[in-house]
């Protein structure tokens, strides 16, 4: 089981940064409607493979090594700050892709002001920035100290 559990984790590891990677490189200031539909698709992708990451990062800490050493070390609370972070920011282009729905159901594209464009190109940016830190903290925490 924790095989299996530890696969799917790292398999939603994946598809969690590709899926924002996918985002940022498709967003343009000015979206045809499935340009639109495929970013609302890769941010649903997102929070889906997220959420795998969270429950089987959950499940592992009780297969693995048990939760009270995961809750006494510092990388974890580390790991975890990183994906809260990126959980907060990642919601403000959830709910403007949300707002879209109505626009792309009906065959329109999606116009960006440029400050709204930049702003979601930072957000994104500063996401994958933050889960590349994710693999050091993980590793950190697995090996028990840092050197």
């Amino acid at each position: 089981m924790a095989v299996l559990v530890a696969w799917i984790h790292y398999v939603s590891i994946m598809l969690m940064m590709a899926s924002l990677l996918g985002e940022h490189l498709g967003l343009k200031a000015d979206l045809s409607a499935p340009e639109a539909r495929t970013i609302q698709r890769l941010d649903l992708i997102y929070g889906v493979s997220a959420a795998l990451v969270l429950l089987t990062g959950v499940m592992r800490m009780y297969l693995e090594k048990g939760a009270t050493y995961y809750l006494h070390n510092g990388a974890f609370h580390a790991l975890l700050g990183v994906f809260v972070v990126a959980a907060l920011l990642s919601v403000y282009p959830t709910l403007m892709f949300l707002r879209w729905r109505a626009d792309t159901r009906a065959g329109r594209g999606q116009g960006l002001a440029s400050g709204q464009f930049k702003r979601l190109q930072m957000i994104l940016r500063t996401e994958m920035g933050l889960l590349l830190l994710a693999p050091l903290f993980a590793t950190w925490m697995a090996h028990g100290s840092f050197l």
